[in-house]
């Protein structure tokens, strides 16, 4: 006690902000962004959530326009595989909760952009068994009733991010909530860094008439991921 009070009585206690990462797993665009945000969230009492986005949906089950030609069968094969897992998250979510769906994916994208990752279908195995769940969950990845929260959580995104938005799209759940798609970079930066572009993000996201920057992507997201 100091003059009547805890000694811990002048600290400030700061509120907690869930942050929910619309994300598709196979983007190694929104794997690393996730990663930086996961760095922050502790100096900046973040709390987050990992809600599904299916770029196979969004597309239709073909992939965009934009895609090369040379590239189009391997996006479509890495969506269709994204979506099984994503369908694994539902239920995982449904199950066994959040934290769950925090370590499917960080088990995911360590073996999905490693240099030497696993087929599909050992991946999918992988990913569940180092999650620390029953092998039998993998039984979701052909289940289509997983489809309906998905598409769900889909219509949130798109009413922060806009139609068809991109992911990673961010919903920071402060009063009034705010949400963005994106950020997109490569690298992320880490330490004092990472907090100052977050600090950033989140004064632009303030302004209600502040609606986009943009700038060429110079560089490739397999360059400079970590696992």
């Amino acid at each position: 006690m100091r003059n009547g009070r805890p000694k811990n009585a002048a600290i400030t206690l700061r509120s907690v902000i869930d942050v929910e990462f619309y994300v598709d797993p196979s983007c190694p665009w929104a794997w690393i962004t996730s990663r930086w945000l996961l760095e922050v969230a502790p100096q900046r009492e973040l709390k987050i959530s990992w809600p599904s986005y299916c770029l196979e949906i969004r597309d239709d089950y073909d992939v965009a326009a934009t895609v090369p030609v040379n590239y189009r069968q391997q996006a479509l094969e890495g969506h269709a595989l994204s979506h099984r897992m994503l369908r694994i998250f539902e239920a995982a979510r449904a199950e066994a909760g959040e934290d769950a769906v925090d370590r499917l994916y960080t088990e995911w994208g360590r073996r999905r952009f490693s240099d030497q990752g696993p087929d599909a279908d050992e991946l999918l195995r992988e990913t569940v068994a180092a999650a620390g769940l029953d092998l039998r969950i993998m039984d979701a990845a052909r289940d289509e009733k997983w489809d309906g929260p998905i598409c769900e959580s889909m219509e949130i995104a798109y009413s922060f991010g806009g139609p068809k938005t991109q992911t990673p799209t961010i919903v920071v759940r402060t009063d009034p909530p705010r949400g963005f798609k994106g950020p997109v970079m490569a690298p992320a930066p880490t330490g004092p860094d990472a907090v100052r572009l977050w600090d950033a993000i989140t004064v632009l996201s303030e302004h209600d008439g502040f609606f986009e920057i943009t700038r060429p992507r110079t560089r490739l997201p397999r360059d400079h991921i970590t696992t």
